[in-house]
């Protein structure tokens, strides 16, 4: 009779790896749907804006334009 001996390291190993993938899967569909969505923003959507308003990369536009961004007061240009 022969005996098999069955090391249970990679069984292991492959397990958590699983455990791993399916919890970040879990906690990114709980992030985009679930109460956490709440807090996210469409930081996209925000970039499209500032491009609109000729702010988005920094190069210059006018105080006008930050101002009616929200991300700096009018004063705060130089």
């Amino acid at each position: 009779m022969e005996t098999s001996t069955t090391d249970p390291t990679l069984l292991i190993l492959i397990g958590g790896i699983v455990v791993l993938l399916a919890g970040s899967v879990a906690y990114g569909v709980y992030s985009t749907f679930g109460s956490g969505s709440k807090e996210l923003r469409d930081t996209i959507d925000e970039h499209a804006k500032m491009h609109e308003l000729g702010i988005a990369h920094g190069h210059g536009g006018s105080a006008e334009a930050y101002e009616m961004s929200g991300k700096l007061q009018k004063d705060q240009i130089s």
